[in-house]
């Protein structure tokens, strides 16, 4: 079996055009009436216990103004509320109101129409060693982003 070799430039661009691709898959197929797409990344992102504002802006990669901007959006759509952490006062989270809990179902519906559309496209051969490479990705980039 032939060994591939991938230089330092080859692989950022590889990265890059991954980002790129799954950046447009999303934004294309991620359909919410009224609701931008960062709107609609905001509100898959958070789970039942809600989410820390610091911990949404650093996963979205946006400044906190521009996060409680996003989030002020969505507070007046009825989508999400702000409350203090039960443990930590100075803490806010983000929590979704029954309407934003309906519209993350639907966001997790077509999340996952887009991931079994994908995945016939790949040979069951090959699906093994992509979610494998996919992990060891995911947790280098958490790793870089917590550094």
């Amino acid at each position: 079996m032939q060994r591939l070799y991938i230089t330092n430039m080859q692989y950022s661009e590889f990265l890059f055009q991954l980002f790129y691709n799954l950046k447009a898959l999303y934004q294309k197929n991620l359909r919410v009436p009224n609701l931008s797409f960062q709107q609609i990344l905001a509100i898959a992102m958070v789970d039942d216990d809600g989410l820390e504002m610091s911990s949404l802006s650093k996963t979205l990669g946006i400044d906190n103004s521009t996060a409680t901007r996003l989030i002020d959006g969505l507070q007046k759509k009825g989508m999400v509320k702000r409350v203090r952490d039960k443990f930590d006062n100075r803490i806010l989270r983000v929590v979704l109101t029954d309407g934003g809990k309906s519209i993350h179902y639907l966001i997790q519906s077509q999340l996952k129409r887009i991931g079994c559309d994908i995945e016939t496209q790949i040979n069951s051969k090959a699906k093994e060693a992509i979610i494998e490479s996919g992990i060891s990705l995911n947790w280098a980039l958490l790793k870089y982003l917590n550094k």
